[in-house]
């Protein structure tokens, strides 16, 4: 801060000195918030939509390494446990209000609850990046996982979240396999993605080398048929 003084005279009108002070004072509010921590970062804050082991695992390490996470489910006031955790500031909120807030939304939920969310929640994802790590199993999830492997499971998922920046990935990797935050023991694995924009690209790779994964580029949409 610039040292601030009054002019060299014997008097100075009272009113010039609440002046002075009252620059100070600005200044002075304005230094410390430039330097006190804040929840600005230069990482995007991240929506997973689902606290279940895949949920879990992937918030914990992307939390630990610097991302804003929020839980989302249906019951946001259940998940004390899950927050202290994933620690790092972690939050809990409900699906609408977790879009609202983040940059980023990543789907950890069975497959067949995905029609649900696009019609609840759709609308508010677009121009979002949408990372979907579910698996569709018939056996589960009945109809609507017949339907999106006819399709491909990735393009049917876009197809319901029209307008995101789709993004499929951790599909062949189960929650167990993750590292442990502190990265203890832990062997790199490879995670195939592919997406509808390129322009996501340094983000899912910087997300899945943050969650202990290697990112394997598959291209678009279409070459994950497979997963």
């Amino acid at each position: 801060m610039r040292d601030l003084k009054c002019p060299g005279r014997s008097f100075v009108h009272r009113g010039v000195i609440a002046q002075v002070f009252a620059a100070l004072l600005v200044l002075a509010v304005g230094s410390a918030s430039a330097v006190e921590p804040t929840a600005a970062t230069d990482k995007p804050t991240i929506a997973i939509v689902g606290a279940g082991s895949m949920g879990q695992a992937l918030g914990r390490l992307w939390a630990a390494d610097g991302y804003p996470v929020i839980y989302a489910t249906r019951h946001p006031d259940e998940l004390d446990a899950v927050l202290e955790r994933t620690g790092h500031g972690a939050k809990a909120a409900s699906v609408a209000e977790a879009v609202e807030q983040a940059g980023v939304i990543t789907l950890a939920v069975p497959y067949a609850a995905e029609p649900g969310l696009a019609r609840a929640h759709g609308r508010a994802m677009r121009g979002k990046v949408l990372i979907d790590v579910d698996n569709a199993f018939v056996h589960r999830d009945g109809e609507v996982a017949e339907k999106a492997e006819a399709m491909g499971e990735a393009l049917y998922s876009a197809g319901l979240f029209e307008g995101t920046r789709f993004v499929r990935a951790f599909n062949l990797v189960s929650a167990s396999r993750f590292p442990a935050p502190d990265g203890t023991g832990h062997q790199v694995f490879d995670v195939p993605y592919t997406t509808n924009d390129d322009s996501t690209r340094p983000l899912a790779e910087a997300l899945i080398e943050a969650a202990g994964g290697r990112a394997v580029y598959e291209g678009g949409l279409d070459n994950a048929r497979e997963y």
